[in-house]
């Protein structure tokens, strides 16, 4: 039989009453084999082609619309089986977060960590279960609704005071810029693990994340902090707590008022950008003023208005002593985003420098980088964030920490250290506060990498031991001190160092009093003691871009006796006695 020249897909012919179909992917005809629906519903038998492979069901511009079959029916395709056991089972729609979440802080003082409980939620939020743990930083998700519980409301543990929190929008002291999409309320919540397992007056905080963030007209903060003096110490109390503490951050344009008590008398206060390498008592080197109101008072007020452009990194320092100094970091006024791109808030107590960062993140989506990850409870496959995917697969994280190098990064105890990469134009400004074990800073004076050493409280070139004589600790010569080691109060005496090297630079710090240094020559100058008191000196080298070791040489200042002002000094040269004026 002759079929018609040049036909197209899908092209029918009739002949001698049947009816023919071109198929152009096999080149040739084939009966068109047509059913009615009532035809269908009489079937009582297979259908099957006359032969393997010859007929079509549909075609490319002619679509049958949908195929049911029973749930334990089979699909074969050539040798593969797809069967409803073996097909898999994609959901690839993410409801949500819906989590509730406990935090407590049952630690006795200001600042300790706040510690974090919840259980897993939904598989492609990838929640690990914890009870009572501090975290680097805790996630909550776009349209998510959360319940956060504040055990720490009530004192319980070893508390000294309750503890507030609340979710801000930047990091810092006082009820400024507060999330809107937040709400407070009083409660009552028990958890087994936390107090006891007994009920707790909490506050309750209930966050409903909106799925567009938008972000607000930020208020410029305005915060003050109480300042007392001690030996060797400013002292912070009120909105921080401690001895030479690191304060902020301190944003642009916010107003912070260091209030002086009557024992900071004598300890003029003043900001500068030297961290200490270059004090000389009184000298006043690298004062920062701009901005800057009262700067050198010893009593009443020294306020600071940041000003945009402000440096990052600045110091408190007394104009006396030079061991009575802290850090102060400062920021532009701005909402915070992270490497991924997602916004930082922060779970911030009232007070400075009780705070867990809290990351903002999309609802897990198939992206390009999503995985898909089995759940067992819903017998599906579900996308998850690859990340979060590595975080929850120890097999994984061990792999990566071994590759990377980034074991070490992990305490004995578990704890999380984030070292920090510092990068400055000149060794000699290294700082040598606020810093944690393992902090890296790059010098671009000397092209040298350094690694901090805490239980040394050195910097350690990684060009290694180049001053001929540093010891283990890798860097120049440490400097040997040599001088009187008992010594009276109000007096000066000579220390020097025995193996001075002209070419080398020399920081110097002292725990209390004043000192000047001429070459080899220090002369120290020290306080009045009510008792006999330990002091010590540092003193630290650097040479051709490579730091000493620390040394340091302890003195005992004795107090003088006096009787009706006059000082009675009693010398005891016996052959018994330790000979020394007491």
């Amino acid at each position: 039989m002759s079929f018609p020249s040049n036909p197209n897909d899908g092209d029918s012919f009739t002949r001698f009453g049947r009816s023919y179909v071109y198929n152009s992917a096999k080149n040739k005809w084939g009966p068109a084999i047509r059913f009615s629906s009532a035809a269908l519903t009489s079937l009582s038998s297979n259908i099957l082609p006359a032969t393997s492979g010859d007929v079509d069901i549909g075609a490319t511009d002619k679509r049958i619309q949908d195929l049911y079959l029973e749930p334990d029916s089979t699909i074969y395709i050539g040798d593969r089986v797809v069967s409803t056991e073996s097909f898999l089972n994609f959901d690839l729609n993410v409801s949500p977060e819906v989590l509730e979440i406990q935090v407590d802080a049952p630690a006795a003082g200001h600042g300790p960590d706040w510690l974090w409980t919840w259980t897993t939620s939904a598989l492609p939020y990838a929640r690990i279960d914890i009870t009572n743990s501090a975290q680097v930083s805790v996630p909550l998700y776009k349209q998510g609704t959360y319940t956060i519980n504040n055990f720490a409301n009530e004192i319980h543990g070893d508390m000294t005071q309750t503890h507030s929190i609340k979710l801000k929008w930047i990091e810092g002291a006082g009820d400024d810029n507060l999330i809107d999409w937040v709400t407070y309320a009083d409660a009552t919540a028990s958890h087994p693990d936390i107090n006891g397992g007994n009920s707790t007056s909490v506050k309750r905080l209930t966050v409903n994340v909106p799925e567009n963030i938008v972000l607000p007209t930020l208020v410029a903060p305005s915060v003050s902090y109480n300042v007392g003096a001690v030996s060797g110490a400013f002292t912070f109390t009120g909105t921080n707590m401690g001895n030479n503490i690191e304060l902020g951050p301190m944003y642009e344009g916010g107003t912070y008022t260091f209030i002086l008590d009557g024992t900071v008398a004598g300890h003029p206060f003043y900001l500068t950008t030297d961290n200490g390498t270059n004090f000389v008592s009184e000298s006043y080197f690298g004062e920062y003023t701009t901005g800057v109101t009262g700067s050198r008072n010893d009593s009443g007020t020294v306020v600071f208005t940041v000003p945009v452009g402000a440096p990052r990194t600045l110091y408190y320092q007394c104009g006396v002593h030079g061991a009575m100094r802290g850090v102060i970091t400062t920021k532009p006024l701005a909402v915070d985003v992270n490497n991924n791109g997602n916004y930082v808030v922060y779970a911030q107590h009232s007070q400075e420098g009780h705070v867990t960062p809290v990351e903002i993140r999309p609802v897990p989506t198939l992206t390009s980088q999503m995985c898909l990850v089995y759940d067992a409870n819903t017998n599906t496959f579900v996308p998850q964030d690859l990340a979060t995917y590595v975080e929850r697969t120890p097999a994984f994280k061990n792999k990566i920490q071994e590759v990377a190098g980034t074991a070490t990064l992990i305490a004995p105890d578990g704890t999380s250290i984030v070292a920090s990469v510092q990068v400055i134009a000149d060794a000699s400004y290294l700082p040598y506060s606020g810093n944690i074990d393992g902090d890296i800073a790059y010098t671009q004076d000397t092209q040298t990498l350094y690694i901090w050493d805490q239980s040394a409280y050195a910097w350690v070139s990684t060009k290694g031991d180049s001053g001929g004589g540093g010891g283990g600790g890798g860097g120049g010569d440490i400097p040997e001190i040599s001088g009187s080691t008992t010594v009276n109060e109000l007096s000066t005496n000579t220390y020097t160092i025995t193996n001075y090297d002209a070419n080398a630079a020399y920081i110097i710090t002292i725990s209390g009093g004043s000192y000047t240094r001429d070459g080899a020559t220090i002369s120290w100058t020290f306080p009045s003691v009510t008792a006999d008191t330990a002091y010590y000196l540092t003193a630290l080298t650097v040479s051709n871009g490579v730091i000493s070791p620390l040394q340091t040489f302890n003195v005992t200042v004795q107090n003088v006796i006096t009787v009706a002002d006059t000082a009675i000094i009693v010398s005891d040269f016996s052959a018994t006695s330790s000979k020394g004026w007491y």
